[in-house]
């Protein structure tokens, strides 16, 4: 490839890193207008219609972007210039036959996915829950072509398109769903909890509707110019272009349906299980809500970051593999956990610590802060699972973190009946989750070790960053207690004393642990330097604090030299 070539690629690749660290933190912005005015009740069956819909939509998207990719690009590299509209007319074709059945599936079948989300109460669970269920179907009419799209235009390695897609359709999400929201309840004076979340819900369709639209814009003047090729002059027939599409897509899809399965089986049980423990249908909604779409969601941010890492590392230790460069694994593979422990011990020491102020500061409200400390450890194994997976996915094993991934949610389930049971309470759930993940990506690393033929200590790769953690958890919670008892006296609206903690803490946090990490060597000055925008700026601050390198004696080093 020419300079040029990598040039533009390397620049593709960074802006689609971009947009999707974008459209995530746009996924997570609009939990704080919504959940104001919709409320925990409301979440909670916002959650239970997603936890249905997310299982058949990883089915259509997460594997047919990179099948339709790899093999466009593949032929476009060989010349087979004819094959390429072939691949994406069947693909295409079949994408919507899918969607169709997806669609009827999930609309007619709603009152049987209320029914089962609560045994105790099934009349009421299917009159709060089909509504949204009913919104969200609709999604599935529009998110599988948008998949299909997208695999067509990495295929020509033109990221742009894909990336500019993923933001705007989130943008159009969250206004679609505030704004929905806001008239359902304040405007027309409907339901809070069922006509709210169902309208929040129905903000996704808008959005994929946006990003849909986009998508074929940039799609159209490619295919005009494939289909001078010839498409009728393709050597295949329909049905083996659908088995090279389906034999690369499907381990993918299936490592993409372990989250919305286990987010699935929570909405079976954890509900079921806080009513067979004394709450009412709407208490153990509401506590479902706060869970999933307040906890969780605080906790998947890392994830955005181990997705890019992720995505960054695969073809690297893929092409290291293929030369049997195992130095080159060992090297790609201990950089990617350094640089995902960087990230996420301090996530986890900011919810630990401040879980109370956050809540706070973005809900508006007490209840839930508990279930964020608890889930805080949570983003340290989840994201170590994400990027494992990705390595064992550069070394050729597909399946592997899959057969993983499912055996933590195995483990998850049957805690969840265990923890619920015992605690009372949905903290039982959160500790699942957080033993699923342990498990799942402690099996993941186990996998990798012996894959790729590598020696790591992953106790010693995280060791400075859960040190400088440590010092961290100390310097939140003394900050933050001072700054509670001095703002108490001089502020008088208790979230603006919350928003000022937060602040406060978090900012003198950030600096101490940088400093930490820089002070002890765990970050290097020539890995600051790399820091997009403000690496030049790090470097010579990591310079003035890093410990000074003596020099050996003079003896030392003749002996070195002799």
């Amino acid at each position: 490839m020419s300079r040029t070539g990598s040039s533009n690629l390397a620049r593709g690749a960074s802006l689609y890193v971009i947009c999707v660290a974008l459209a995530k933190v746009l996924g997570l912005v609009w939990i704080i207008p919504v959940t104001a005015l919709i409320g925990g009740a409301g979440l909670g069956i916002y959650s239970n219609a997603y936890s249905v819909y997310n299982i058949l939509q990883q089915l259509a998207t997460s594997g047919f972007p990179l099948a339709m990719g790899k093999l466009i690009s593949e032929r476009r590299a060989t010349g087979d210039r004819a094959i390429v509209e072939h691949i994406y007319r069947v693909t295409m074709r079949s994408l919507m036959v899918f969607s169709v059945i997806a669609f009827l599936l999930m609309w007619f079948g709603a009152p049987l996915f209320a029914h089962l989300i609560s045994f105790k109460d099934p009349k009421a669970s299917i009159a709060q829950n089909v509504p949204s269920i009913h919104a969200v179907s609709l999604m599935l009419l529009v998110i599988p072509a948008m998949s299909g799209l997208r695999g067509y235009l990495q295929g020509f390695q033109q990221l742009s398109g894909p990336a500019y897609s993923q933001t705007v359709e989130q943008l159009f999400r969250v206004i679609a769903m505030v704004v929905g929201a806001y008239l359902v309840v304040n405007q027309w004076g409907l339901s809070k909890s069922v006509a709210g979340a169902a309208a929040a819900t129905f903000g996704g369709f808008v959005g994929g509707v946006a990003g849909l639209v986009l998508l074929i814009v940039t799609v159209r003047p490619l295919r005009r110019t494939e289909r001078t090729y010839g498409y009728e002059e393709s050597p295949f027939r329909d049905s083996q272009i659908l088995r090279m599409v389906y034999r690369l897509a499907i381990p993918v899809s299936l490592g993409g349906l372990v989250v919305p399965i286990a987010n699935l089986v929570d909405s079976w049980t954890v509900t079921n299980l806080l009513q067979s423990v004394g709450q009412t249908f709407q208490e153990a909604t509401a506590n479902y809500g706060i869970l999933t779409r307040q906890a969780m969601y605080l906790v998947q941010l890392p994830m955005a970051f181990a997705y890019a890492i992720g995505v960054s590392v695969l073809p690297a230790v893929s092409a290291a593999k293929a030369s049997q460069n195992h130095v080159k694994i060992q090297e790609s593979i201990v950089f990617t956990l350094r640089s995902m422990f960087l990230i996420s011990f301090p996530t986890a020491a900011v919810l630990l610590v401040l879980s109370r102020a956050i809540n706070e500061s973005i809900f508006g409200a007490s209840a839930g802060w508990s279930i964020i400390s608890t889930v805080s450890f949570m983003s340290i194994f989840s994201s170590l699972e994400l990027i494992s997976t990705y390595i064992l996915q550069g070394l050729g094993k597909m399946y592997r973190p899959v057969r993983n991934m499912f055996l933590g949610v195995a483990i998850k389930t049957g805690f969840n009946f265990i923890l619920i049971l015992v605690l009372h309470s949905v903290i039982g759930a959160a500790l699942a989750t957080t033993i699923g993940y342990l498990v799942s990506s402690a099996l993941n690393i186990m996998a990798v070790k012996k894959y790729g033929q590598v020696h790591f200590s992953v106790r010693r790769i995280m060791r400075p960053f859960l040190l400088a953690s440590v010092i961290l958890v100390v310097c939140l919670f003394v900050v933050n207690a001072l700054a509670h008892m001095t703002l108490v006296d001089v502020v008088g609206d208790k979230r603006f004393i919350y928003v000022l903690q937060l602040l406060i803490a978090g900012g003198i946090g950030a600096v101490v642990y940088l400093y930490t990490i820089i002070r002890t060597g765990a970050l290097r000055t020539d890995e600051l330097q790399s820091v997009p925008g403000v690496g030049r700026y790090l470097s010579k601050f990591g310079r003035r604090i890093a410990r000074t390198q003596r020099k050996p004696p003079a003896r030392t080093r003749a002996k070195r030299r002799r």
